[in-house]
């Protein structure tokens, strides 16, 4: 191996971390995702009732359109 790839490859490590430089609040947080199932839930309840509405909205348009024109003659 010549000079030039032996410090080519040593090079290719410089940037590597080794587990321990990490900080050390991420290690010991184990209530990290604490109210995640909170947001979870909110986003749920709120995206079911829009999509809900828009439901609605959708229905009562289709049915304006359709029965727009429909009579009913009682004898």
């Amino acid at each position: 191996m010549t000079q030039e790839n032996t410090l080519r490859a040593r090079d290719d490590f410089d940037d590597l971390r080794a587990e321990r430089d990490l900080p050390s609040r991420y290690r010991h947080e184990p209530n990290r995702f604490a109210g995640l199932w909170k947001q979870i839930a909110i986003g749920m309840v709120a995206g079911y009732s829009v999509l809900g509405i828009l439901g609605a909205i959708a229905w009562a348009l289709f049915g304006h359109l359709v029965l727009g024109g429909f009579t009913v003659n009682l004898p």
